[in-house]
């Protein structure tokens, strides 16, 4: 009986020892499989991807430039001396041949004197002549001295009294009353008593730089904004750009002609300048395909092949809202990933939407890569 009991203990542990084993195998199997789904799972990411373009773009700068006058004019007078009367101020509107200054001046003093003795011989004499006291010839040379005074006085008083050359507005005003006009000043770079200024054009100029030179062409449209109006967009057109560049800056100064029949713009007023250059062609690509390098302004991308994706360093060109061109790195019809980028490594496997690679196993569905932060992305 002792030696059956043992037997049946035996028995029994041996059935405990095979039951643990094979289930030690069975998880086993089960973990081995388990780790090469997951495996699987981490090289394969989901991402969103868009196609790279080939496209005419017209590239749109910004400029700051200074409102000025289209004609204006500096105003002295022809002789010097000191200024008699001043019939108008900073500000004030004139029309063509309006008096504007009167200068004092002994030359002027001197050919009135000598215009009034003349004036009085020849009075005198065309008497005389009416008498018959003197003869045709002496009448003749007083009547000539009369007149060359007369031309003379007129001459300068003319070249003392200021008018206005054409319409508009006193912009500026140098001196005042009692102050003595200089044909040749100490402290200004001209001699000058008015600045009149004809605003019904302005002109803004702008500094066009070297690389954006070639794209500039006479005719283009220009938006411009002031402070002083934030919300109204003066409309205008670039009519001037000079031929070469300034040796300091490098760039071309250009003029935008702009409408200004009411007079809203003023000229010394700061203007932002949006203008839209001549159209070209580009490779772009959008801004969320691009990525930092770290501690560097280089940019890479990556483009996704067979299901894999591989890295791209990008030579970038202008920007254009929400695109770049790429200059070089890219091709049209390259398909880059978009969204699910930061996860990425060189040679990672990728699906989702176009992507012809497989999902992973046990009939899972791809989720939509998360919309991922500008971090690290071109400004």
């Amino acid at each position: 009986m002792k030696g059956d009991v043992m037997r049946t203990r035996t028995h029994w542990m041996l059935r405990v020892l095979a039951f643990a084993a094979l289930s030690a195998l069975i998880t086993a199997a089960g973990c081995g499989r388990g780790g090469e789904d997951e495996a699987e799972v981490e090289e394969t990411f989901p991402v969103e991807t868009v196609e790279v373009v080939y496209s005419a773009v017209s590239p749109v700068l910004t400029y700051t430039g200074t409102v000025l006058p289209v004609r204006k004019a500096l105003l002295g007078a022809q002789i010097q001396g000191p200024i008699e009367k001043l019939h108008v101020d900073a500000g004030d509107e004139v029309r063509e041949g309006d008096l504007l200054v009167e200068l004092a001046s002994e030359q002027l003093t001197t050919a009135e004197a000598q215009y009034v003795v003349a004036e009085k011989d020849w009075s005198r004499m065309k008497s005389l002549l009416e008498k018959g006291a003197v003869t045709e010839q002496t009448f003749d040379r007083t009547e000539a001295a009369y007149r060359a005074a007369l031309a003379t006085y007129e001459m300068v008083l003319e070249s003392a009294r200021i008018r206005a050359p054409f319409d508009g507005l006193i912009t500026d005003r140098y001196l005042d009353e009692g102050e003595v006009f200089l044909l040749m000043p100490v402290a200004t770079p001209s001699p000058a008593i008015l600045e009149l200024s004809n605003i019904d054009e302005i002109k803004v100029l702008v500094e066009v730089a070297a690389k954006e030179r070639p794209l500039a062409r006479v005719g283009l449209p220009a938006e411009v904004t002031v402070d002083a109006y934030p919300r109204r967009v003066f409309r205008g057109t670039l009519t001037r750009i000079d031929p070469g560049l300034d040796r300091m800056s490098r760039t071309s100064t250009a003029d935008i002609i702009i409408a200004n029949p009411a007079g809203d713009l003023m000229p010394g007023m700061f203007a932002d300048v949006e203008l839209t250059l001549s159209e070209k062609e580009g490779l772009l690509v959008t801004r969320d395909a691009m990525i930092r390098q770290e501690g560097t302004g280089s940019f890479y991308a990556y483009v996704v092949e067979n299901g894999t994706v591989h890295r791209r360093s990008l030579v970038l060109g202008e920007g254009f809202g929400e695109h770049v061109e790429v200059l070089e790195g890219l091709a049209a019809g390259d398909i880059v990933v978009t969204a699910g980028r930061y996860k990425l490594h060189n040679g990672a496997g990728v699906y989702g939407v176009g992507i012809p690679t497989s999902r992973p196993a046990s009939g899972e569905t791809a989720e939509p890569a998360p919309s991922e932060t500008a971090r690290g992305e071109a400004n």
